[in-house]
């Protein structure tokens, strides 16, 4: 009996440290820039770090409030003006971080079902290739948050 429990007990070991280590997205300094009450678009911006052991491509966001939401970069252009375009994913290496902030890539929220006043907090989800969506609650500001 105790031979058959052994051998359980070694399989179930095995079983666990065989399974695949998940990586794990970490939101901080997120938020929304406020914008005025019609605006059909609102840009929203954070920092996304890695604890896992391998890369994240994360591949979209969602949120209630918008219809679509995309991801974008902004790029200055040899004649001084910015010109936006949308990435079909953005990498996260294993233990990095990656900013979405003002002036470079961000999250453009589309189709707005309403517009979040500044004070309001939206919850808004990052989508993983491989992975459950990472969500985390965005207020909306005029302004980004002050670091911590």
């Amino acid at each position: 009996m105790q031979k058959v429990f052994s051998k359980v007990a070694m399989i179930g070991v095995a079983m666990v440290l065989a399974a695949p280590v998940q990586a794990e997205l970490v939101l901080s300094q997120a938020w929304l820039r406020a914008v005025p009450p019609v605006s059909p678009t609102m840009a929203g911006y954070v920092t996304v770090t890695n604890t896992g052991p391998d890369a994240v491509a994360v591949t979209g966001a969602h949120t209630a409030i918008a219809g679509h939401v995309m991801l974008h970069d902004m790029s200055m252009q040899e004649d001084g003006t910015r010109r936006m375009r949308h990435l079909g994913k953005v990498e996260i290496p294993a233990g990095a971080s990656v900013s979405f902030a003002p002036g470079g890539m961000h999250l453009m929220l589309m189709h707005l079902s309403r517009v979040p006043a500044a004070g309001e907090s939206v919850q808004v989800c990052l989508e993983q290739a491989d992975g459950e969506p990472v969500c985390g609650d965005f207020p909306v500001s005029g302004s980004a948050p002050s670091e911590p």
